[in-house]
């Protein structure tokens, strides 16, 4: 898989963090528990699929997948070792807007907290205009609550 050990992390802990994703994202979200169970799937592969199922939960206005969903990616942006949290940023927060259609909606679930770090992502592959509508929706933004997930 290619984890990178920091000074002083054993082969177990990265295993057992893994593992945790796996566990987590199959919990949260029973809609993608096959790809979250595939063990030759890496998280990227899980984030792309759940970016899809935001986008088609952003069209029914189903609030319930939207809220496991990014919370589920907020949850991983915060684990303390950067494997997830880079995973998250990269392979899921990259692409939130990739359904332009949807923007309004997208942004209004973003968290404050992601958005410096996936901003320079988005710098990269966006026109300075759609990365300044981009910015005037996410304007004024508030923390996301503890209660996320």
């Amino acid at each position: 898989m290619g984890v990178v050990r920091s000074a002083g992390e054993d082969r177990a802990t990265i295993v057992t963090c893994v593992v945790d994703w796996r566990e987590r994202a199959s919990a949260l979200v029973p809609e993608l528990r096959a790809v979250a169970e595939a063990g030759e799937w890496s998280c990227h592969v899980f984030f792309s699929e759940l970016c899809q199922l935001t986008q088609e939960a952003h069209r029914e206005q189903d609030d319930d997948v939207l809220r496991r969903a990014y919370g589920f990616a907020h949850w991983c942006f915060h684990q303390p070792e950067q494997f997830l949290g880079n995973a998250a940023l990269i392979s899921f927060y990259e692409h939130v807007f990739d359904d332009w259609d949807l923007r309004e909606e997208v942004a209004a679930w973003l968290p404050v907290d992601v958005l410096p770090k996936v901003r320079a992502l988005w710098e990269w592959r966006w026109p300075k205009e759609q990365l300044s509508e981009v910015d005037q929706l996410l304007a004024g933004l508030a923390p996301p609550s503890q209660d996320a997930v």
